[in-house]
């Protein structure tokens, strides 16, 4: 019977160290992952997301500034803008991302005619993302470059049609008073040549009177004697000079007044 209790006794002892074992191992296990578990995460990197470029002009005059823009998951930090042109040459450029993570870039100059892309990186912590997907644009000639000077193509046509509009009306300023110069020098003229045609036509009205009291004086003449060779002579010079007067100088007198401008 003592023998018996003892057993008894042996085997509940057992059965309690195993209850204790068992949650002693419990125990162990619990406390390595609560102290394990942030040593892994920890060591575990964090992964960093792209920026996204959202803003960008696909097609630009030689004569307006580059820009570019986007959003970022984490806000108030850098992002790394990359411009690289198709000779090659890779240029990049730090803008910040505000409270809303939002994030806009404006280059400082123009760019050179040609095609370019460009890409971008968020760095937190001197972590850099991975790069965001590349856009693509081309800079086209829409100004005559000067040195660092851009004259567009808009300004130069009205420059060049200010320049045609004061040459046509220089020209026809000129046009203008060489016209009324002509016009008054004409109007002179005219003037003077009625002037001399009056003068010559009384000149000529005169000669013809003289001549016409010539010949009635030798009509006279012939009614009391004979006239002499001489006499005769002179008769017939003064008629053939009237006939002159009277056939060509006056008519062509006259023709002159309709034939003025």
């Amino acid at each position: 019977m003592k023998n018996q209790k003892s057993k008894i006794k042996n085997q509940n002892l057992n059965q309690k160290v195993k209850i204790f074992e068992f949650w002693f191992v419990i125990l162990i296990f619990a406390f390595c992952i609560l102290n394990l578990g942030p040593v892994a995460l920890a060591a575990e990197p964090i992964a960093i997301s792209p920026p996204l470029v959202t803003l960008v002009p696909r097609d630009l005059g030689n004569n307006e500034i580059w820009y570019v823009g986007g959003t970022a998951s984490v806000p108030n930090t850098d992002i790394v803008i990359y411009l690289q042109s198709t000779r090659g040459d890779t240029l990049s450029f730090i803008t910040k991302s505000n409270e809303r993570g939002e994030w806009l870039y404006t280059h400082t100059d123009f760019l050179r005619e040609g095609k370019y892309k460009s890409w971008a990186q968020m760095r937190v912590k001197g972590e850099l993302s991975p790069p965001s997907p590349e856009v693509a644009f081309e800079i086209i000639p829409t100004a005559l470059r000067i040195g660092s000077y851009r004259l567009s193509y808009e300004i130069l046509y009205a420059i060049l049609a200010l320049l045609l509009l004061s040459a046509v009306l220089v020209l026809s300023a000129f046009g203008i008073y060489h016209f009324r110069h002509y016009h008054k020098k004409s109007s002179r003229l005219r003037q003077e040549i009625r002037e001399a045609e009056d003068e010559v036509r009384r000149g000529f009205d005169t000669l013809r009177k003289d001549i016409l009291e010539e010949m009635e004086f030798i009509g006279g003449i012939k009614l009391s004697r004979e006239l002499s060779m001489e006499e005769h002579r002179r008769e017939e010079k003064l008629l053939q000079d009237l006939k002159f007067i009277e056939g060509h100088i006056l008519k062509e007198i006259g023709d002159i007044e309709p034939a003025i401008p």
